[in-house]
């Protein structure tokens, strides 16, 4: 049984080190993307609820 404490050595562990890497790399910058994708839907959402209380504001008041 191999201890868990042993660094991993073999041909294919090393081939594979720099695409998961990659791929490391490549999913925070996605969830970079789905976090500022969040932020902007939520900001829209903000700024449609506002102009639609301005709408009924302005329907109400008859400016």
């Amino acid at each position: 049984m191999s201890s868990p404490s042993r660094p991993r050595r073999g041909f294919w562990y090393q081939v594979w080190r720099p695409f998961r890497v990659l791929g490391r790399g490549i999913a925070r910058v996605l969830e970079l993307a789905d976090l500022v994708s969040v932020v902007v839907n939520v900001g829209r959402g903000v700024v449609w609820l506002a102009r639609g209380a301005g709408s009924v504001v302005a329907r109400v008041v008859d400016w």
